[in-house]
């Protein structure tokens, strides 16, 4: 069943945060995440930036791509490269080797119980691209020990509301009433980890939304 909501009705404050993740139904943790990438074919393009949050956690690494970004790709996320370097809005970053940030991810998500990555149309887009990567850096299996299940909030988004349009940009002004840096995987991820808090979707919900690979 789908609801329109008015934004009357969503003028009460988020739940509060765990200090240590995100916890649902008192056994596993959320951890919401998000790619930048050097454009959009999933079966070849690049992971610029990884970004991860569960309540007060934050996960953030940057990296320097080994093939060129799209025009469309800086343009929405303000990356771009100079002479080996990593550019933000034309600012030098510092980056780690891909390796080592993937190593780092999964030592992040070790942190967490039962880690369950949630992420807005990741099934489709964030997921092929991090499983192609970790699969040839031989790191595949060693990511999925660590993760529970993954849980995509576009499709939940669909389910639980009625709405013109279902993009995270749009669905953050509309339900917490703000605009944010989108395209910049940290400032996604802590919208996303905002978006659901609001929502508060239920078991039965999230169930159908989950799914492994």
């Amino acid at each position: 069943m789908c609801f329109l909501w008015s934004p009357f009705a969503l003028l009460h404050r988020l739940f509060s945060s765990q200090t240590h993740g995100v916890t649902q139904h008192g056994e596993e943790t959320l951890v919401f995440f998000d790619l930048e990438t050097t454009g959009l074919d999933t079966s070849s393009c690049d992971i610029v930036q990884l970004s991860a949050v569960s309540g007060e956690q934050m996960f953030n690494a940057y990296l320097l791509p080994r093939c060129p970004m799209t025009f469309g790709a800086s343009k929405v996320t303000g990356l771009t490269t100079s002479r080996r370097r990593l550019l933000l809005h034309g600012c030098p970053v510092d980056t780690i080797p891909i390796t080592e940030a993937l190593k780092r991810f999964i030592s992040f998500l070790r942190t967490f119980n039962r880690p369950v990555l949630v992420g807005h149309n990741c099934r489709r887009f964030d997921c092929p691209i991090l499983l192609r990567v970790l699969r040839k850096f031989s790191l595949l299996e060693d990511f999925l020990d660590v993760v529970c299940e993954f849980l995509d909030t576009l499709p939940l988004s669909r389910e639980m509301f009625t709405l013109p349009k279902y993009s995270q940009p749009f669905l953050v002004q509309f339900f917490l009433d703000k605009s944010y840096e989108a395209h910049n995987a940290t400032e996604d991820v802590r919208a996303l980890q905002d978006l659901y808090r609001e929502w508060r979707p239920s078991r039965e919900l999230t169930n159908r939304h989950k799914f492994n690979l």
